[in-house]
């Protein structure tokens, strides 16, 4: 079966659990799921926070990924008053060539990002974009306990 270039459609859905899950969806019979966690679902302030965000082919043909440059992916966590607090791709530099990741049918692709410094106790908004051509992205909530 040839691969198939998936212009990607997200639908994203959010929950206070720390984790969030929504079809980007393609040309029919051709779909990639997105989920993002927010690792530990309550984890205490100051303590590292891992981001992973999930790409999961769910349908029969392979498919092709299509990025403009060296980045695949990004997070931002942002504060109950809008600001970024935390932005993975802030200070990076991405080779400035187009790319490509193929996704067999079932497979999977992961990456992560890491606040190792922790966040201040809150709730945040955490939104991570495939950074495709046409970037997605995929939000979930993230409540940062007071240290115990």
């Amino acid at each position: 079966m040839a691969p198939a270039v998936l212009p990607l459609a997200l639908a994203a859905f959010a929950c206070a659990s720390g984790s969030a899950e929504g079809p980007a969806a393609g040309e029919s019979g051709r779909e990639l799921r997105l989920s993002l966690s927010t690792g530990e679902a309550s984890p205490e302030a100051a303590t590292p926070v891992v981001l992973e965000l999930t790409g999961t082919n769910d349908g029969p043909a392979t498919l092709i990924l299509d990025f403009p440059d060296g980045q695949r992916y990004d997070f931002e966590v942002i504060s109950e008053d809008g600001a970024v607090v935390w932005h993975w791709a802030e200070g990076r530099f991405f080779a400035q060539v187009l790319g490509r990741e193929t996704l067999e049918p079932g497979a999977s692709l992961r990456w992560t990002g890491r606040i190792e410094a922790g966040l201040p106790a809150g709730v945040y908004r955490v939104i991570a974009t495939l950074t495709t051509v046409e970037p997605h992205a995929i939000e979930a909530t993230l409540t940062v306990l007071p240290r115990s």
